[in-house]
């Protein structure tokens, strides 16, 4: 969703909603989780995890509320203002932020190209907490699906149109996919059907790899996303580890986990009293590379020695 379509759905309800550390003292802080789909448990874990190395117990001095909607936030407005209405102390996003109440931004792509913050040193509004995506990163899983799939002449690309950061991830396909004489096929999806129809044509178009633009939806759908992979006897390359656990070729990328534990510091240092404007947004310093030989060798492909050398985690 485009930002001034988000913050248009929610603008009313946040008027006055303002967070005031005094008001979350003596008293349970509340952290409400925007969330875009259904969240893998790993993230909740991770988070909450984060939070009680800082002294924050839920039951006791903290409430934790969930809420994703069941589809696309444009056709489900109602789940961001249910959330804002609760009257949250902050709100910790995995998706596209809200406006006025301080919210932590977990995994959401170019913060500052989307205007919710002035640069990463320093937000300079209601925005901060850790992104994660760069031009490099998705053009590196492009040259890790070539060393798998040598011969690799075109490759396809799947793209959910909804999500700004696909703007961001790009180039960096492009690029890579330039440098390497790489002809590219480029599909949007964003709901099951429309990955069933992607595969397919990007098997009509003779792709011989696909790699998977970083989006929740491709998480949510992950067993799916292998599954149609699989049936088109197409390597794919992710950005998520958990992709590669339900079935997928290759992934390289951050560690959602470690930045939902990196959230948890954003969260105490504004129930403390720190505003977002004056903490600077984290990048991950934490990357891993994960490998699925069980689904190489039900491809038919070898996994280069070097290659598996460097894996994180290698499934067989």
């Amino acid at each position: 969703m485009k930002r001034r379509e988000f913050v248009t759905l929610i603008g009313g309800c946040a008027i006055g909603l303002a967070f005031s550390p005094a008001s979350a003292q003596g008293r349970q802080a509340r952290i409400g989780l925007l969330m875009p789909v259904s969240p893998p448990a790993a993230y909740l874990a991770a988070f909450r995890e984060g939070l009680r190395e800082r002294g924050y117990v839920e039951g006791q001095n903290l409430s934790i509320d969930v809420r994703w909607p069941p589809g696309p936030f444009e056709q489900n407005p109602g789940v961001v203002g249910e959330l804002v209405r609760a009257n949250v102390d902050v709100i910790v996003a995995w998706a596209t932020p809200t406006s006025t109440i301080p919210i932590v931004g977990v995994s959401v792509s170019d913060l500052v190209g989307t205007g919710f913050v002035a640069s990463l040193a320093r937000p300079g509004g209601n925005v901060t907490g850790v992104t994660p995506i760069n031009p490099d990163l998705s053009g590196k899983l492009v040259e890790l699906l070539r060393e798998i799939v040598p011969a690799m002449k075109h490759v396809g690309v799947l793209v959910n149109p909804a999500n700004p950061g696909s703007a961001v991830q790009m180039p960096g396909v492009e690029d890579a996919a330039r440098a390497m004489g790489l002809q590219l096929k480029i599909v949007e999806a964003r709901t099951p059907e429309e990955f069933a129809r992607g595969f397919a044509r990007l098997s009509e178009h003779g792709a011989q790899g696909v790699v998977l633009l970083a989006d929740p939806s491709f998480i949510e759908h992950r067993a799916l996303i292998a599954e149609l992979a699989r049936n088109a006897r197409l390597p794919t390359a992710f950005q998520r580890r958990e992709n590669v656990e339900a079935g997928g070729l290759l992934a390289y990328g951050a560690d959602n986990n470690d930045q939902f534990r990196q959230a948890a510091f954003y969260v105490d240092q504004i129930l403390k009293g720190a505003k977002p404007a004056d903490l600077p947004v984290q990048q991950p310093v934490k990357f891993e590379l994960a490998v699925n030989l069980k689904t190489a060798k039900t491809l038919g492909l070898e996994v280069p020695p070097l290659l598996l050398a460097r894996a994180d985690e290698v499934i067989e």
